[in-house]
């Protein structure tokens, strides 16, 4: 059986209270929509997320699905806020970006330099800028299209093994979570 993520990340860096209180805010607003509610059966292996899905978890989904019932009992369905910067990878669903002016994919130097410049990024938080080989387009690698890369940041709302989320509901979470942000689409 294999899983799925879907990370929403912020990419600017925010001092260690500011993203405490971000943290705080945007458990606040998934609770008070009923999206999540406290995980009061914690397990390491079936349910390891301090939030699960709550009563009003449906609203979150971009359609209703028939095998949504059955998700609510699904094993590492939960939901995680994190306020420690971390790296997001795709897993198997590992893609390049493109870009977003003429839609050709990353540079060579993206995928030839990958390790040092996700190494720098994770220890110095410097977020790398690349170059489109084809328009001339320079941009830091969040501000490149697609959920398929790699992305460092925090805070961060990580819904596991969740029916794809409504983008009304993804903006909203970007919205909570300001400045630039970022999602990632894992699959394993």
């Amino acid at each position: 059986m294999s899983e799925h993520s879907v990370t929403v990340v912020r990419l600017d860096s925010v001092l260690s209270a500011e993203c405490e209180e971000i943290v705080v805010g945007v458990q606040e607003l998934l609770l008070a929509r009923g999206v999540i509610r406290l995980n009061d059966r914690r397990d390491a292996l079936w349910q390891p997320s301090e939030w699960k899905p709550g009563p009003a978890a449906r609203i979150a989904a971009v359609e209703p699905v028939d095998w949504f019932d059955a998700f609510l009992d699904t094993a590492n369905n939960g939901v995680d806020i994190p306020d420690e910067r971390h790296a997001y990878h795709p897993v198997e669903n590992d893609e390049a970006p493109r870009c977003p002016r003429c839609a050709a994919g990353a540079p060579t130097t993206y995928t030839h330099c990958y390790g040092d410049w996700l190494e720098e990024w994770m220890t110095a938080g410097r977020e790398p800028l690349f170059t489109c080989d084809r328009c001339g387009w320079s941009g830091l690698v969040g501000d490149w299209t697609g959920q398929f890369s790699v992305l460092i940041g925090a805070p961060a709302v990580t819904f596991h093994n969740w029916p794809p989320l409504s983008p009304a509901f993804t903006t909203d979470i970007r919205a909570a979570l300001g400045g630039r942000t970022g999602i990632v689409a894992s699959h394993w």
